[in-house]
């Protein structure tokens, strides 16, 4: 499932929930890759470790990935008692959902909490830490192979030195013998923002038929087939019934037979040896009152559901230990949420007079900078400032995918165009399946002139299931379009001895150029050119609500660009359209109406030198 701003994703699992007796206190369990804490003592909280580095190493040998990363850290909280884990569990009408295991994710921090008092927590979880492990390993891959893929891990089973996979699952067979099967070419086509993806009742088809077509193809041993679809249907654009056929072998009609006849047959479990993993021992500590406080509290604050709890929990603390870096740290970035900027910046102050090497607090001071210049909607007000930290972050630790994309942008505001395209690549190579990591590097090559890169990466992501990426492509396309034919002009210019080839008696009158545009295509198009220009904003009236109306200066020129919903039109470099912004420098997308007016498509606020 998807990962835009803060997100929870989780499966509902009906489980008998016996009780563990109680410890009352926390430990940390850290092996080479993971980080544990738990009230049901170091045993229990050994075993989760390991079992994690074991699906972790299992991934790894099926993909032969030998390093595997994780682009935001990820924090495991397993729970001794169904009692104290649903004080975390997400909320349906206010109260706790009955879950075994959920994942909860965010910009710079993860969490996956478990109830170790249930029969089996782990398939839940192990679900959702494989869309982890595709999404920081792949391309973002299509939503059948995903989920069907997450199925498939969940179910692997170690037992000592053997894993055993490949059984038919028992919740999905049932479902797929006795309902009516989604078409295959429909089943490969379903969308995140689809009905089918999320109804209930259409899902649960959903999911048992996309766990039946990757077991499908890993029992036949077809991974290199089903990565040959994924790179002609994802990066070619071949449609799905053509991707089929030259993927498979086989039509869309015939492989859903091959489906159907795989089901009807008894299928054994396959078995191989567990990979081998690092052997370092695991270190074990116990935690503070405060800090496990303190971390349960920053698990609450990067819940939607949670946001009140999570400020009282940590005034709470920091009443007691002031100083408490976890607690800083989380209450800042609760301020963050909040809008609060100048109390997030004091929090994590505190945050790195207690630990001046925590990567994440760091990374926080300076994504405060960014989301604090993006709310103002001017450039960050100490760029410096933000580069130290991203860079610190960075030192501490290389691996955080968002730091190496923030500080992309930190260089290019500075014309540092290629260092910010090699973070910007960095970013990508530690998350690549973020979309908008690959929508900043094709702006980066924009701002370069390298516009030939900038058009492969815009043309991939027009056909983005996400409506703001498609159409942030879509618009730079066109920038680009328009950059190109105004070099074209330029230089025809230049070879003519004309010095201004945006005189307006060098070009076409806009209403000739309407008048053909509607003798070609009928009046009810508009075909008028989408041009770009870099201008001054001089002001913006928004008196006629939602209509905007903005005065630009180009030169001694002035124009009128309009847009009839301010809320709707496309910004980039801020969260949202200010009326009240002027003096600006701007880069504008727009289709021009008369002489001095048009409308306006996009608009992005120029960083100040």
């Amino acid at each position: 499932m998807g990962r835009t701003g803060s997100r929870l994703l989780l499966i509902l699992i009906l489980f008998s929930l016996p009780c563990l007796a109680a410890t009352g206190s926390w430990v940390e369990v850290r092996s080479q890759h993971f980080s544990v804490i738990t009230d049901a003592g170091e045993r229990n909280g050994t075993e989760v470790a390991q079992r994690f580095e074991q699906m972790r190493g299992i991934f790894g040998s099926m993909f032969h990935k030998p390093k595997l990363n994780l682009p935001v850290p990820l924090q495991i909280v397993a729970f001794q008692s169904s009692d104290e884990f649903s004080k975390y569990c997400p909320l349906w009408k206010g109260k706790p959902v009955s879950l075994v295991g959920f994942y909860q994710g965010s910009e710079d921090r993860d969490f996956i909490g478990i109830d170790l008092s249930s029969h089996d927590p782990y398939g839940t979880v192990f679900h959702e830490y494989a869309h982890l492990l595709l999404r920081s390993s792949f391309p973002l891959m299509p939503l059948w192979f995903e989920e069907g893929f997450a199925e498939y891990f969940a179910a692997m089973q170690v037992k000592g030195k053997d894993v055993e996979y490949g059984a038919l699952a028992d919740q999905h067979v049932p479902l797929l013998k006795s309902n009516t099967w989604m078409p295959i070419t429909a089943l490969f086509s379903v969308e995140r923002n689809s009905d089918v993806y999320n109804e209930n009742d259409r899902r649960s088809m959903f999911y048992a038929e996309s766990w039946l077509a990757v077991q499908y193809l890993l029992a036949n041993d077809r991974l290199m087939d089903a990565f040959k679809y994924l790179q002609l249907t994802q990066i070619q654009h071949v449609p799905v019934p053509d991707a089929v056929k030259q993927a498979f072998g086989v039509d869309v009609v015939n492989f859903e037979k091959n489906l159907h006849q795989y089901l009807s047959q008894p299928a054994q479990p396959q078995h191989m040896v567990l990979p081998e993993l690092n052997d370092e021992p695991y270190r074990t500590n116990k935690l503070s009152t405060a800090n496990a406080k303190a971390i349960l509290a920053d698990m609450h604050a990067h819940s939607e559901a949670y946001v009140g709890e999570a400020m009282s929990e940590l005034q709470e603390i920091l009443g007691a230990d002031p100083g408490n870096e976890i607690a800083n740290r989380a209450l800042g970035y609760l301020y963050i949420r909040k809008g609060e900027f100048d109390s997030a910046a004091a929090a994590f102050k505190k945050a790195l007079a207690a630990n001046d090497s925590d990567p994440q607090a760091h990374y926080l001071v300076a994504y405060l900078i960014n989301r604090k210049a993006m709310k103002d909607g001017r450039p960050p007000a100490d760029p410096m400032q933000m580069r130290q930290e991203l860079e610190r972050a960075l030192q501490l630790d290389p691996s955080l995918a968002d730091a190496h994309n923030l500080l992309a942008y930190a260089l290019a505001a500075d014309n540092k165009m290629e260092m910010a395209i090699a973070e910007e690549k960095k970013a990508i190579e530690l998350n690549p399946s973020a979309e908008m990591y690959q929508a900043n590097l094709a702006h980066i090559y924009l701002q370069s002139d390298r516009l030939d890169d900038a058009e492969g990466i815009l043309r991939r992501l027009q056909v983005s299931s996400d409506p703001k990426i498609r159409d942030n492509a879509t618009q730079n396309l066109a920038a680009l379009k328009a950059n190109r034919e105004t070099a074209k002009e330029t230089k025809h210019a230049k070879e003519m001895g004309y010095t201004d080839p945006t005189d307006p008696k060098w070009k076409m009158p806009a209403d000739l150029k309407d008048t053909e545009a509607a003798t070609e295509q009928g009046p009810a198009i508009d075909n008028r050119k989408t041009l770009y220009m870099y201008a001054q904003l001089v002001s913006i009236d928004c008196s006629q609500n939602p209509i905007a109306i903005l005065t630009v200066r180009k030169g001694p020129k002035l124009m009128k660009l309009r847009t009839e919903d301010y809320k709707k039109l496309l910004i980039m470099s801020s969260d949202q359209f200010s009326c009240g912004w002027r003096d600006r420098k701007i880069l504008v997308n727009y289709k021009p109406g008369g002489k001095n007016d048009g409308d306006l498509v996009t608009l992005e606020l120029q960083a100040e030198k």
